[in-house]
């Protein structure tokens, strides 16, 4: 077997359809990990022929390195379930592992955010670019928020972007930053009191936020307001 993908889910039954119908013609193997999903993802993952594990959420590394121990295949593409892979990077991905010239692949990601393509605030492909196409056995996945896979081999880069649905409405952002900011907590992320400036003023101006019209506005000004939530959040 030689590609599994793993989709970490909880409640994904709105986006998850097209998920799977992106990458029918790429996985030998489709592992979902549900973390107790209440809706309709389990049933749809069986429908599409996933196989679906049950393991309770403690956090983000710990779910994807999880899949990685479930996983059969000799490569492992971790993705997220509002995540769609394009014919084009399915078949650069198939070429990357025959190359066999690097044992893990970051690959961008472009963001889709309240309905446009985010091309610059800190959100754009150029900077938004992660591993999630490896060896099993490779690396790890570290931290318990903005999980990072972490290697000390080589590591090689496709061209073509996962196509990131990433929020629909303000509400599940303001939602993630209160989830992100509790599990920050608990790892003791810490920033100086005045790192929501910093990051305001580096994705509105210096990562060219201006461009992406009001969405950029917003969402340099929400992402401030991350800060700002884990520094009242340290002090309570």
């Amino acid at each position: 077997m030689k590609i599994t993908i793993v989709i970490p889910t909880l409640n994904e039954e709105n986006d998850l359809p097209k998920t799977l119908e992106s990458v029918k013609g790429l996985a030998d193997e489709v592992l979902v990990i549900d973390s107790g999903s209440t809706d309709k993802t389990v049933e749809i993952a069986n429908n599409y022929g996933a196989k679906v594990v049950y393991h309770p959420f403690t956090s983000f590394s710990d779910t994807r390195n999880f899949g990685n121990q479930e996983a059969r295949g000799e490569w492992v593409l971790s993705i997220e379930a509002d995540v769609t892979v394009s014919s084009e990077l399915s078949q650069e991905i198939i070429e990357a592992i025959e190359s066999n010239k690097y044992s893990s692949f970051k690959i961008p990601r472009l963001n889709i955010i309240w309905g446009k393509p985010i091309r610059h605030t800190d959100w754009g492909s150029k900077d938004d670019t992660h591993i999630w196409l490896y060896k099993k056995g490779s690396g790890v996945w570290q931290s318990l928020v903005h999980e990072e896979f972490l290697t000390d081999k080589p590591v090689g880069r496709l061209k073509n972007c996962l196509i990131h649905k990433n929020y629909e409405n303000i509400s599940e952002f303001i939602d993630k930053i209160n989830r992100y900011s509790d599990l920050a907590n608990k790892q003791k992320q810490f920033y100086p009191n005045w790192w929501f400036l910093r990051d305001f003023f580096k994705r509105y101006f210096y990562k060219l936020g201006f461009l992406d019209g009001y969405h950029g506005l917003f969402l340099s000004y929400l992402q401030s307001v991350y800060y700002l939530t884990l520094m009242v959040k340290r002090k309570q």
